[in-house]
């Protein structure tokens, strides 16, 4: 009599099988993530430098066409407060043409009065640096509404809560001691070099008392391309245009509050008479590149996201990627148009 023996037909995976592909697969996460988080860094970086190429050719086409670079920002010294930046008159060579001549008819009125409030929330991708995270527009302004008297303005009362369109690449003032009136401002307090320096009310200011002659970071004395009412020609720049820069890039802080220092905005200064401000369309060299970046803390100076610096357009329109290393000396030389001094490789 012949026995028949059954068997089963096993089904699926054994548990163990299971657990090494699911480890072979974690495996190849690892490897590969990494490697697609760089390649789109890597994108995001070279879009950065296209947004500063493109900035670049529209500052150099405003300059061929009035024998000047733009002010840092418009301000009458008597009448009302005007505040518009560089970023507004650099518009018509950005393709936004029609923004523009939307808003310029207000000029001489003061971006404060400008009926259409929705134009000044506009984000336009020059101005915006991928790798930044922040909203299109900014949380907090506060505007200053009042007349300008004998050169000095009233501090501003107004807070306009997302009305002004965010810009991640600011003006370079040059450089100027905290303690004789500079932007220096940083709230890391890492490293101990770079403590807190808070100027308010008084920022660049070189007249004490009411005069003609009263500046909010003015051009002057921080010998940059950008300030109040500033008109620098390619040829003020005696240190030469590949050894000068003239916009550099900066990382949002993660303070949002109408107080934080370092936002900004491509459409101007809506209160030259504090230091975030100020620091919404100019930035300087005072403080280390990069620092506080960690924190993403208040600062007037320059950094970025990007990995070990951060981009500057100089004023030859070339753009170059500046490392964290840079020797302050040297980066603060790079900021300023007739030092005099000659520059090592940077």
């Amino acid at each position: 009599m012949k026995t028949f023996h059954s068997s089963k037909k096993r089904l699926g995976f054994t548990w163990v099988e299971l657990i090494v592909v699911i480890a072979v697969i974690a495996v190849l996460v690892a490897l590969f993530l990494p490697a697609v988080e760089q390649a789109r860094e890597a994108a995001r970086r070279t879009q950065c430098k296209n947004n500063l190429k493109q900035l670049g050719l529209a500052l150099y086409n405003y300059h061929e066409t009035a024998r000047t670079f733009p002010p840092g920002f418009v301000m009458n010294t008597d009448g009302v407060y005007m505040g518009w930046g560089w970023g507004v008159q650099v518009l018509p060579y950005l393709d936004a043409s029609p923004l523009y001549f939307n808003i310029s008819g207000t000029f001489k009125d003061g971006l404060q009065v400008l009926p259409d409030l929705n134009d000044l929330g506009w984000p336009h991708t020059a101005f915006q640096c991928p790798s930044n995270l922040g909203s299109s527009v900014l949380l907090h302004a506060m505007v200053s509404t009042t007349s300008v008297v004998d050169g000095v303005a009233t501090p501003g009362t107004v807070d306009w809560s997302n009305h002004l369109g965010r810009s991640m690449y600011f003006g370079n003032a040059g450089y100027l001691q905290a303690d004789a009136g500079g932007i220096h401002h940083d709230s890391s307090g890492e490293p101990p070099s770079t403590e807190p320096h808070l100027n308010r009310a008084s920022l660049g200011n070189i007249g004490i008392s009411a005069s003609k002659e009263h500046r909010y970071c003015d051009q002057q004395s921080f010998r940059g391309i950008f300030g109040q009412n500033s008109w620098v020609k390619i040829d003020d720049i005696k240190d030469g245009t590949s050894c000068v820069i003239l916009v550099g890039e900066r990382v949002n802080p993660m303070n949002e509050s109408v107080s934080s220092i370092g936002h900004g905005t491509w459409v101007g200064v809506p209160d030259c008479t504090t230091t975030e401000g100020l620091a919404m369309v100019l930035g300087d060299t005072s403080i280390r590149l990069n620092s506080g970046k960690r924190l993403n803390a208040q600062t007037t100076g320059f950094g970025s996201q990007h990995v070990g610096g951060a981009h500057f357009l100089m004023s030859d329109g070339s753009v170059r990627f500046c490392s964290n290393n840079i020797v302050i000396g040297l980066y603060r030389d790079l900021s300023t148009i007739d030092d005099g001094r000659e520059l090592s490789d940077f």
